[in-house]
């Protein structure tokens, strides 16, 4: 299989990403690069084919250089800080220090609030198609998923329908914000009926909001939302902070997920308090190269992260264009968020059958998210993850085209 060569936003002098070819993605032990083999070219797991940024790898280097592998608390020490400057920069939220806490990942806590906040049986309500580990966390745990599907084609909140989901038995809605696989930015009207039920219900609001950095702008953001364009935290709605977990981390903005730091703003009072009650070293601890790698990040990687959603815009626009172009009987909604695409394949189905990520594999050799690994409600459709070289993503379109043309 031929190179496939790279394309640069910015360039070094400029401070902008920096794709990879695909010999330097084939050497990666990654599960995206090495799961499949040489033969595939993978678009599934949600991990940019970016390099990483400077101020991250300059930051790391510094542990190694220095040796300083010990005891070492002075990155650790500034996240808490930083991570409400950065909320507050790019998101106008300021979480109290106190009420928050560090975790070795986002699920990390997830399932630590579920475990503590609900009984075996509990209702946990999830919005499908969903990220595939909320399902596993909720069923790990013993609790009962009260599934909201969400609207199609559009993929929308039905309000009454969350509503009516509600029962004596449910205890959190755990929320993803913005939403994989779909990409949607909540709008105003749907975030206030997600506080209303939530309120209403005195219910936990898990909000993951680790895609809340990777906007779009173009069409189909949101326009019917004053917020066109900018991220909100559930927990800065008026009321709702005290009734809500809130949970993210840099690994989705900054391609950090294996360096294992997150960060949560434990609003909720009963469950911050649950927390503290814990033994000191029940949660474990974050790494030295995660704090110093997050830390990094957050204090000097803003001209990075500009460029990076410029440059994964472009790739949302060239997917927009590929798809309708090279792919015949397939659809994709316009993401507001994430750089994941949610195609639509159900048309096809009478050719490439029911499990469409599977026949893609076999037959055009690229690995996509299959959609019933979102629930139910992701039948007929493929997850497709963008943020690669412009090369790389030509490669995968045009292999899924051969093989519907052959097909």
């Amino acid at each position: 299989m031929p190179d496939l060569t790279t394309q640069q936003n910015g360039g070094p002098a400029h401070g902008g990403p920096q794709t990879r070819t695909e010999s330097q993605l084939r050497k990666l032990d990654g599960i995206k690069w090495s799961k499949y083999g040489d033969a595939v070219i993978p678009a599934w797991v949600a991990d940019m084919d970016l390099a990483p940024a400077e101020v991250v790898t300059d930051a790391i280097q510094r542990v190694l250089d220095l040796g300083d592998f010990g005891y070492n608390f002075a990155d650790v020490d500034q996240l808490l800080p930083l991570f409400r400057q950065w909320q507050d920069r790019y998101h106008h939220w300021s979480p109290e220090e106190s009420e928050s806490a560090l975790f070795c990942d986002v699920l990390h806590a997830i399932d630590i609030a579920l475990w503590l906040h609900t009984k075996p049986g509990d209702g946990v309500v999830l919005l499908t198609p969903v990220y595939p580990p909320f399902i596993g966390a909720v069923n790990g745990a013993g609790r009962k998923i009260v599934s909201v599907p969400l609207t199609q084609p559009d993929w929308t909140l039905d309000a009454e329908r969350l509503a009516a989901a509600i029962d004596e038995n449910t205890k959190v809605l755990l929320l993803c914000h913005p939403h994989n696989p779909t990409g949607r930015m909540f709008t105003q009207p749907e975030r206030e009926a997600i506080a209303e039920v939530v309120l209403a219900n005195d219910l936990l609001l898990i909000s993951d909001e680790v895609w809340g950095d990777l906007l779009h702008d173009g069409p189909g953001a949101s326009s019917e939302s004053p917020d066109r364009g900018r991220h909100v935290p559930m927990a800065s709605i008026d009321g709702l902070a005290a009734s809500t977990l809130t949970v993210t981390s840099a690994s989705k903005s900054f391609s950090l997920a294996g360096l294992r730091c997150a960060v949560a703003h434990l609003g909720h009072h009963g469950l911050r308090a649950q927390f503290q009650e814990l033994p000191k070293h029940f949660l474990g601890a974050v790494s030295t190269p995660g704090a110093a790698a997050t830390a990094a990040a957050w204090s000097q990687g803003h001209e990075w992260l500009d460029q990076t959603r410029s440059f994964l815009t472009d790739r949302l626009d060239q997917t927009m264009t590929l798809v309708e172009s090279r792919l015949p009987g397939v659809t994709m909604r316009r993401p507001e968020a994430t750089y994941l695409a949610w195609l639509d394949v159900s048309e096809l189905t009478p050719v490439i059958g029911s499990s469409p990520a599977a026949w893609f594999l076999e037959h055009g050799g690229v690995a996509l998210g299959e959609g019933t690994d979102f629930g139910p409600e992701g039948s007929g459709f493929v997850r497709l993850n963008f943020a690669t070289s412009p090369a790389i993503l030509d490669a995968i379109v045009d292999r899924m085209a051969t093989a519907l043309d052959s097909a």
